[in-house]
C-alpha cells in the first residue's frame, strides 16, 4: 500500500519532476554540472510531498526502507521523460522548418523559424518542447555562451509579462544572455522593464545576423 501510493504521488508530479531536474542539472557558466541543486529540489519533494503524505496515512514507517528504491524510481521516471523529449524533437527533420516568415503562420512554426534563423547566424538553435518553464521557446548556444529566447508571435506590441517570463527563465538556466523576439514591436513598460534587467528585445529580421557582440551590454539592442 505505502509503496503504491509513493509511486501514484511521482506518476502524478512526474513532468514537473523531469522539469526541475532539467533546470537544475544545467550547466553553470564553466561548462560544469552542479548536482546539489537537483539534490535539494529532490529532497525537498521528498520530504514535503511523499513523506508528509505517509506520515499523513500513519505509514512514515515505511519512508525509510524505501527511500533509496524511491530514489531510483525518481531517477528513471524522469530520465524516460526527459528522453522522450529529447528523441521527439531529434525526430523533427531540420529542414522542415519554415524559411520564412509568413503572416498566416502558426505559433509553433513561428519558434522553429527563429531557430533556424539562429542557427544562420552560427548558433546552436534548438525550439524546446511545448510547455517548458517560464515561456522559453528557444535555446541557442555558441562557444559556450548560452541564450534563452521567447517568441511572440503577435498583431500587437508585446508587453511586460514576456520580458518578465525569460528574464526568470534565464535565471532558471543559468544563461548568460536573454531575448524577447517578435514580429510585432513593444510596449513603452516591455522596453523600460526589458532595460533594467538586461533582456534583448528583437524583431526576428534580426536574428540571422546575430553575434554574441550584439548582446553585450555595450547599447541598448531594441526594436520599434
Amino acid at each position: 500500500m505505502a509503496w503504491k501510493m509513493l509511486c501514484d504521488l511521482i506518476a502524478q508530479h512526474q513532468y514537473t519532476l523531469a522539469q526541475r531536474k532539467q533546470i537544475c542539472l544545467t550547466k553553470d557558466h564553466y561548462g560544469l554540472v552542479n548536482t546539489k541543486r537537483w539534490e535539494q529540489e529532490l529532497d525537498y519533494f521528498c520530504q514535503s510531498i511523499l513523506l508528509a503524505t505517509l506520515k499523513q496515512e500513519n505509514l512514515a514507517a515505511f519512508w525509510q526502507p524505501f527511500h533509496r528504491r524511491i530514489l531510483r524510481h525518481i531517477a528513471h521516471v524522469t530520465e524516460t521523460i526527459l528522453q522522450q523529449e529529447q528523441d521527439r524533437i531529434n525526430q523533427i527533420p531540420a529542414d522542415t522548418a519554415p524559411q520564412k516568415f509568413r503572416a498566416n503562420m502558426d505559433p509553433l512554426d513561428y519558434e522553429r523559424l527563429c531557430a533556424h534563423l539562429l542557427c544562420k547566424a552560427g548558433w546552436r538553435a534548438q525550439a524546446t518542447p511545448p510547455g517548458a518553464d517560464q515561456g522559453l521557446d528557444i535555446m541557442a548556444e555558441q562557444d559556450s555562451v548560452r541564450l534563452v529566447v521567447q517568441c511572440k508571435l503577435y498583431n500587437r506590441p508585446v508587453g511586460n509579462k514576456a520580458v518578465q517570463e525569460i528574464f526568470t527563465a534565464r535565471q532558471h538556466r543559468q544563461a548568460h544572455y536573454a531575448a524577447v523576439v517578435s514580429n510585432a514591436g513593444y510596449t513603452r513598460s516591455a522596453r523600460e522593464l526589458a532595460h533594467a534587467t538586461g533582456v534583448h528585445l528583437f524583431h526576428h529580421s534580426q536574428l540571422s545576423t546575430l553575434t554574441i557582440l550584439d548582446l553585450q551590454p555595450q547599447q541598448d539592442t531594441l526594436w520599434s
